[in-house]
């Protein structure tokens, strides 16, 4: 560490000490005089008056240096930006600069913020506050650099460092804020683009009501086509990544068309004309029901329209009818609560079931199945 001037305890002691040197060669030169000289002390010999002054000084010089090497009190505060530290030391050092090596205070000379001298002497109750640099990463531009700063704006580092900051560009934190020892910079780039997409619009599958149409019975209407859109996107970018899209045109390149499967609510009674059939079951109670997912029936078949669910010991499995009012039908299942003359028919839909209910119809075996 470079000496500075010395203060003013220093240049006392050294002036002390050449007074004494000289006062202590004059005084052996007085006692060193010939006997037949007038004198007003008795003869002493020379080289021990020299030694009586010599001791006297020292004693002297001693009790001044104490009385300056009494352990005094210093204060220290460091400042780190996030919090301030407060430490008391009892020192016997007498400048700023020495005491702050001999109880190796966090000060780094040049960076750091002082409030005192360095050749400064201590003094008893002596309070010095110390501001510590800062290290704050600053991310801009894809680079990272670590800098050393003192607790300034966000701004005024920005400013310093000569990075420039668009209108649109994020600074962050902001840049009125005073920085702090974890805090990281970040200057982030914002731009705007334009996206055009195409897009595709799945079709949906809908049921439609037909009237037209004999109860239970389902057919497909109208196939199903995708829609075909194109997009426009105002597009923000934060450092080359998206960050934010708003749609701002649309586009139709193909309308989207619904496939559309109609079933029928028409009940018509009676038989076709020139049905021919084994056996005909009169009064028989038919009743709809529907099941959600696919089941299978007893016989194997999915129940699906065209398929009951009959007593197997008056109809047996697989046999194929016609049940007036509905159609065509398999005996595809059996039920503990279908005994005698009770068919239960598969609807589609749970409105055709309501519409249906529990009915009396004419049932007619066409060909008896093997179960």
């Amino acid at each position: 560490m470079i000496d500075k001037p010395k203060d003013r305890f220093e240049r006392l002691v050294e002036g002390f000490f050449t007074w004494l040197g000289k006062g202590r060669d004059a005084a052996a030169s007085k006692l060193a005089e010939p006997a037949g000289k007038a004198r007003h002390f008795k003869s002493v010999h020379p080289r021990l008056a020299a030694t009586i002054i010599a001791t006297t000084g020292i004693l002297a010089a001693g009790l001044v240096i104490v009385g300056f090497t009494t352990p005094k009190t210093v204060i220290v505060n460091i400042d780190d930006s996030i919090e301030t530290t407060t430490t008391k030391y009892e020192t016997t050092s007498m400048r700023v600069d020495s005491f702050i090596e001999n109880h190796e205070i966090d000060y780094v000379y040049g960076v750091d913020i002082i409030d005192v001298q360095m050749y400064n002497g201590i003094s008893d109750d002596m309070e010095i506050n110390i501001t510590k640099a800062l290290q704050i990463p600053v991310t801009a531009d894809g680079q990272t650099q670590v800098i050393t700063t003192l607790p300034v704006t966000v701004g005024e580092l920005i400013d310093e460092l000569g990075i420039k900051v668009g209108e649109n560009d994020i600074v962050e934190p902001a840049a009125d804020q005073i920085l702090k020892g974890d805090d990281h910079v970040y200057v982030k780039r914002v731009t705007h683009g334009y996206v055009e997409e195409e897009k595709t619009l799945p079709h949906e599958q809908v049921y439609a009501a037909d009237y037209g149409m004999t109860i239970g019975k389902t057919e497909v209407t109208q196939e199903g086509q995708d829609g075909l859109v194109k997009q426009t996107y105002h597009v923000t970018y934060i450092d080359g990544e998206e960050a934010e899209r708003e749609l701002t045109e649309e586009q139709v390149l193909q309308e989207k068309q619904d496939r559309v499967i109609s079933y029928g609510m028409s009940i018509v009674f009676g038989k076709p004309a020139g049905l021919s059939y084994q056996k005909k079951i009169s009064d028989v109670k038919a009743v709809a029901y529907h099941f959600s997912g696919n089941p299978h029936g007893a016989y194997g078949l999915p129940c699906e329209y065209g398929t009951c669910a009959v007593d197997k010991s008056i109809i047996p499995l697989g046999s194929l009818l016609y049940i007036e009012g509905y159609g065509y039908a398999i005996a595809n299942d059996v039920g503990t609560a279908i005994k005698g003359n009770i068919v239960d028919l598969y609807m589609e839909k749970n409105s055709q079931c309501l519409t249906w209910g529990a009915r009396t119809v004419d049932v007619y075996i066409i060909e008896y199945g093997s179960n």
